[in-house]
């Protein structure tokens, strides 16, 4: 290592240090909207932990982030290495690594509760998307940010094509019902141009309110996260190989995804979603 890595990092005021973090995940690594603001929150915390401007070190670093509290070490851990990554002083994030949690264990509602819940949804496109993450197992942020012109029609996919940094995207099928609601939705919306956005909000929180509202009239409680692990869950149950399952929601290699983007590919993978078809349907 040489000397000037091995000096301290001078960091100036944190408005400086946020907005150059905020350049850093737009151009750098393709960063939502939403994981940006989580992470420059949590650094903007970290830094003040730290107390710049002033020249900092790795101890400095550990002991700033052992003052927040775990969530908050997660964002600011990954903030962190991304800014120091950027400015060529790997030597200061080395060992540094970003806190897990364990195993979450999730408590799926059953298929009977969540149907409940999806009539208590009181919004059209807030049905769509409830479906769509149901049955295709995609991230929130996919289906949300998702396109028009991302709708293959013929293989009734959703494949939003959204890979960045540090997630690759994911493939998802739909039921014949779904495809039904999703034209219904389409065509009330103003711009339907194939680069229109499929839910055109600036923020999910019309996304969250309308679940909030589902649960206030149903007591059962549902997130995107969970309907995301019950896809993976019906898939195991008829043996669809968990290979496939990584494929469709986004977790294989890129040079995998990129072969089932073709149209055998494609048909390939729908016969094994459709293997789960039936238990993925909510009503």
């Amino acid at each position: 290592m040489s000397s000037s890595q091995q000096m301290p990092l001078y960091l100036g005021p944190a408005d400086e240090v946020i907005h150059q973090f905020e350049l850093i995940c737009k151009t750098q690594y393709d960063n939502s909207p939403r994981t940006i603001n989580d992470q420059a929150r949590a650094l903007r915390k970290l830094l003040k932990a730290i107390g710049v401007p002033r020249p900092i070190t790795k101890e400095d670093l550990i002991r700033g982030l052992s003052q927040l509290t775990k969530s908050e070490r997660i964002q600011a851990t990954k903030a962190i290495r991304k800014l120091l990554r950027a400015l060529g002083r790997e030597d200061m994030i080395k060992g540094l690594k970003i806190p897990s949690y364990g195993a979450r264990k999730w408590r799926l509602p059953s298929d009977e509760d969540l149907k409940r819940f999806y009539e208590a949804l009181d919004r059209l496109d807030a049905k769509v998307a409830f479906r769509l993450l149901a049955e295709t197992g995609l991230r929130l942020s996919e289906v949300l940010t998702a396109r028009i012109g991302d709708i293959d029609w013929g293989h009734r996919a959703l494949i939003p094509n959204k890979a960045t940094e540090t997630k690759k995207s994911g493939i998802g099928f739909f039921t014949e019902e779904t495809a039904e609601l999703l034209k219904e939705y389409i065509g009330s919306l103003e711009d339907r141009r194939p680069e229109a956005p499929l839910f055109p909000y600036k923020s999910d929180i019309w996304w969250r309110k309308a679940l909030k509202r589902a649960e206030a009239r149903t007591g059962v409680h549902v997130c995107a996260q969970m309907l995301r692990v019950r896809f993976s869950d019906k898939l195991g149950e008829v043996d669809v190989p968990d290979r496939y399952v990584d494929i469709l929601q986004g977790r294989a290699p890129r040079t995998v995804l990129a072969r089932h983007y073709t149209p055998s590919g494609l048909k390939k993978l729908r016969a094994k979603w459709a293997k789960a078809e039936r238990l993925l349907r909510i009503g």
